[in-house]
């Protein structure tokens, strides 16, 4: 794992919120780089056709195969409780179904045409900001995906130790 060195403190000025800007650090630069991202990323899920929660869900289960409450629970690395809570305010609002299969004691759950349809709606606004962002970029945009997967990727071992 690297070390981590202290950073040359260039702190946010008008001019470069968050840590943006050329005069920084890598480490500094890629932070206040990912914090803006984030921003954007929140507003983006404030003006989702979907609530967090339910976006995740459906995402889940977009692969179309019905899991049962500790399935969601271990993929999407929550308490239980939460999803439970999270599973049961999906079907009030019509987008999720649940069903009992033949030999199992679990019941299992899966994305009614309502949900499959938020979903894709709320799918394609995020996809959409996703394309321009990469539009932008040109004919960098697969270089820029390899680099991103690569830091992604480092950056998560650096994280898990």
């Amino acid at each position: 794992m690297p070390t981590a060195t202290p950073s040359s403190a260039t702190s946010p000025t008008p001019s470069a919120p968050f840590g943006a800007g050329p005069d920084l650090t890598p480490d500094r630069r890629v932070a206040g780089l990912l914090f803006r991202l984030d921003l954007h990323r929140r507003l983006a899920e404030q003006r989702s056709p979907l609530g967090t929660a339910d976006g995740r869900l459906l995402w889940l289960l977009s692969d179309g195969r019905p899991r049962t409450l500790r399935e969601i629970s271990d993929a999407l690395r929550l308490e239980q409780s939460t999803v439970n809570r999270q599973v049961n305010a999906a079907l009030a609002a019509g987008l999720l179904h649940r069903s009992t299969a033949p030999g199992r004691s679990a019941r299992l759950h899966e994305p009614t045409e309502e949900g499959r349809a938020r979903f894709e709606e709320a799918t394609s606004l995020a996809l959409g900001a996703y394309a321009d962002g990469l539009a932008a970029l040109g004919d960098d945009a697969a270089s820029f995906l390899d680099q991103l997967e690569r830091f992604a990727h480092a950056y998560g071992e650096a994280v898990r130790g």
